[in-house]
């Protein structure tokens, strides 16, 4: 493995965000290495944490790629080519849109965000995320409110296990909350995620203004094509 992605596995290994975990699973043994940029990557905790329903929905985790710093960090090495693409190429507005200042950036990952979701195994680390940025995304479907575009975007399933590293490319749905979007409580408009054992596959689900949003529902296995 290289150390590029030695310390990706090592730092989400680490990192906080909800796990959905079999019985049996518990973070990879891992070891303090140094990663991108010099940054120190620590170990993993030694004691196991288990989740007691590993089926049960939960929101994925968001990250900001503009200028990623620690677990962000991560998720970007993940994505390096297509930042590196979208950053080459000009930020796109709409008729009459105002700039976003992350829009003009000289440096830096221009709008550029993702969301996560992961599961440790005793063996191995698996991590699905999600890419956002002007340039990458694909095609949008009709949202219930003004105030969110459901975006189709770049998918990746990262599988880190015995030294070795493999990642799946696919497209999932990214729900982008607009500048202007009106007030609304925190389950109305949410990415899920949850770890189906009988099919060992990680399952989403997306609502928009606390409507369920069919099209973007998917499974995704975590041995695609019988691998």
């Amino acid at each position: 493995m290289s150390a590029r992605f030695a310390f990706i596995a090592i730092a989400l290994a680490c990192a906080p965000q909800a796990r959905a975990q079999t019985p049996q699973a518990s973070a990879p043994p891992t070891s303090p290495g140094m990663g991108l940029g010099g940054v120190a990557a620590q170990p993993a905790p030694s004691t196991p944490v288990y989740t007691n329903d590993p089926e049960r929905w939960r929101p994925v985790a968001y990250s900001d790629l503009t200028f990623p710093t620690g677990e962000a960090q991560s998720y970007a090495s993940i994505w390096q080519d297509r930042l590196d693409e979208s950053n080459g190429k000009p930020a796109r507005l709409a008729a009459g849109q105002t700039p976003d200042p992350r829009m003009s950036l000289a440096v830096g990952n221009r709008g550029a965000s993702e969301w996560h979701f992961s599961i440790n195994f005793q063996t191995k680390l698996v991590a699905v995320t999600v890419l956002n940025t002007p340039n990458v995304c694909t095609d949008e479907y009709p949202s219930p409110s003004l105030g969110t575009k459901i975006k189709v975007c770049p998918m990746r399933l990262a599988t880190f296990e015995g030294g070795t590293y493999n990642i799946v490319d696919g497209a999932a749905c990214f729900l982008e909350k607009q500048p202007n979007a009106p007030v609304e409580d925190s389950t109305a408009t949410v990415t899920y995620a949850a770890y189906d054992i009988a099919t060992r596959a990680i399952k989403l689900r997306y609502t928009v203004a606390h409507t369920e949003i069919a099209q973007c529902a998917q499974s995704i296995p975590l041995h695609p094509q019988g691998k």
